[in-house]
């Protein structure tokens, strides 16, 4: 099963900013949103970051402030991607390795959709659970 199928299969939440975009404004949409990540694009609509509540922590922890910094200082850079094509346990497996928990699908070049880990773990839940039960 493929990337493309899960993102076929949920809600569509991708949420983007400019690098431009404050600190405090992409952490307030995140929340009216309910999502724990951000996609960063450049003025040619280019996917150049990620802002995720991990690196929400890392502001607290460096004290910085989300009224003055914009997304181009704080946001993870050149985010792992990978094609709709990718099959979910290998996108899966790298995830974990990294540990990254949210993770950009592009289709032709251009953003398709985010899958987080919780989507991932989902999705290979109900197999996992099935499996067992023809153990036991």
């Amino acid at each position: 099963m493929t990337l493309k199928y899960l993102l076929q299969s949920k809600p569509s939440k991708m949420i983007t900013c400019k690098t431009t975009c404050l600190v405090a404004d992409a952490v307030t949409v995140m929340d009216g949103h309910n999502v724990g990540s951000i996609l960063i694009l450049d003025d040619d609509e280019k996917l150049v970051g990620i802002f995720t509540e991990r690196d929400i922590m890392h502001c607290f922890a460096k004290n910085i402030s989300f009224r003055d910094v914009t997304m181009d200082k704080i946001m993870t850079p050149n985010p792992i991607t990978f094609d709709s094509s990718t099959e979910i346990s290998h996108a899966i497996t790298v995830m974990s390795e990294k540990k990254i928990r949210h993770l950009p699908v592009t289709e032709g070049g251009k953003i398709a959709g985010i899958v987080s880990y919780r989507d991932l773990v989902s999705y290979l839940l109900p197999q996992v659970i099935f499996a067992s039960e023809d153990i036991f």
